[in-house]
């Protein structure tokens, strides 16, 4: 049974410079107005929790029967818990999610200092995990949340039962100039191109080349963080794991690819993830983008729940 008490939990208090630092008050006003409203239409009953490490606080949004297995939910850069919303009802009945906001990334989570390799993530996720009263987990992961899944899998194996990640960046290649590209490059250029042309509508992931979300809250959210509502956040250039360091995982692993995925070619990227770990199972998700689980939730909670569950 995965319960937990958490009345014996104890939340350090907020630094005043943590990560991630609001650009000013009304700006942090609007962006936890817009996580509150996710929440607040979350699919199945749930509850929020804050969990302390020697980092800060994580904070996760919790759901499923509490005798059900572990399941954790980890997001893509500044997705937040609640970028799972489409997907945890069909998950959940099957599994008691944990839904993470990454630390030092946008939530409601924070950090006194920023995380300085993978190695420190997957201590501080571990640290989460002993916080939630959970000794081996499922991981499910989207882009930098499905490096993190990997991650977790090749640091601390004892902790991992199985591993879905779902576009992940870094782990069998690197994508570190696109991403520059679109954080450092494109989005600015967007920024002054609307200023020119007078537009007053700050840059959204469309400019980005990201699909609109099928989840109109959670979009709402990321335009909050699209503003930006944040001066600085934490995380670190997903790492490409080598090819000793990925056959050496021993839990189970499944990489799921939207066919309109743009930081790489999803068949090609498929071919050369099964050829550096030959036991990875990969499937390609049609009319799907970078998060393909909010594009195509039936079909990816499908997939995911086909690939968890025991087999004679």
């Amino acid at each position: 049974m995965n319960d937990f008490d958490t009345s014996a939990q104890s939340t350090p208090s907020r630094p005043p410079d943590a990560l991630p630092t609001f650009k000013n008050d009304a700006a942090r006003d609007r962006y936890l107005a817009a996580y509150d409203a996710a929440v607040r239409d979350w699919p199945i009953a749930c509850e929020e929790l804050d969990i302390p490490s020697r980092w800060g606080s994580t904070h996760v949004i919790v759901s499923g029967p509490v005798d059900a297995p572990p399941l954790v939910l980890l997001p893509s850069f500044a997705g937040t818990a609640t970028a799972w919303r489409l997907n945890v009802a069909g998950l959940s009945a099957h599994y008691r999610t944990y839904a993470i906001d990454v630390i030092a990334q946008p939530g409601k989570g924070w950090s006194h200092r920023r995380l300085r390799d993978r190695r420190e993530y997957a201590d501080w996720l571990g640290e989460v995990l002993d916080g939630l009263g959970l000794s081996r987990v499922s991981i499910v992961g989207c882009s930098f949340g499905g490096f993190l899944a990997l991650n977790q899998a090749s640091l601390t194996p004892q902790r991992v039962e199985r591993v879905v990640m779902i576009s992940p960046v870094g782990s069998f290649a690197s994508q570190l100039w696109k991403l520059t590209y679109s954080a450092r490059i494109k989005r600015p250029l967007v920024k002054l191109w609307r200023r020119l042309s007078g537009s007053k509508r700050a840059p959204g992931m469309t400019d980005l080349g990201v699909r609109p979300p099928r989840d109109t809250l959670w979009a709402a959210l990321m335009a909050t963080t699209m503003m930006p509502a944040f001066s600085a956040v934490g995380v670190i250039n997903p790492a490409v794991l080598s090819r000793r360091e990925l056959r050496a995982i021993r839990a189970p692993a499944l990489l799921l690819i939207g066919d309109a995925e743009r930081l790489y070619e999803p068949a090609a990227m498929a071919r050369l993830a099964r050829k550096r770990m030959p036991a990875l199972e990969t499937a390609v998700v049609a009319d799907a983008d970078h998060v393909a689980a909010m594009a195509q939730p039936d079909e990816v909670n499908a997939r995911i729940l086909r690939f968890l569950q025991p087999r004679d």
